[in-house]
């Protein structure tokens, strides 16, 4: 799962009832109020099959994934860093991670192309 999420751009996710954004260039908890509605609400359009609404959420939730980026770019410590986040989750949140991942990818593709 960590390899999968390292290739993929920043997007946020849940876990253990805690934000992070993780991806290719990014593995940092995320404390924007803001941020953490945008995905409540991409998550209801999502359930809901709402495309125009669940479009515009993810696209929000990939720029504050963006804006969140750190200078200088390290991606040992990334890596290093998602790992020791993934590795010690429950089997359930690691599932629950999992399916976001799934989620992010097939969106991706929906509304942005490849990964």
């Amino acid at each position: 799962m960590i390899e999968r999420i390292l290739k993929y751009p920043g997007f946020l996710y849940e876990l253990n009832n805690t934000h992070y954004f993780l991806g290719k260039w990014i593995c940092t908890e995320c404390t924007d109020v803001d941020a953490a509605d945008c995905l409540f609400m991409y998550r209801m359009s999502r359930r809901a099959h709402e495309e125009p609404e669940t479009n515009m959420y993810f696209q929000k939730l990939r720029a504050y994934a963006d804006f969140a980026l750190e200078v200088p770019y390290n991606p040992g410590k990334i890596k290093d860093d998602m790992t020791a986040l993934i590795k010690n989750l429950s089997d359930a949140d690691a599932a629950s991670v999992l399916e976001q991942a799934d989620n992010f990818a097939a969106d991706y593709r929906k509304y942005c192309g490849e990964i």
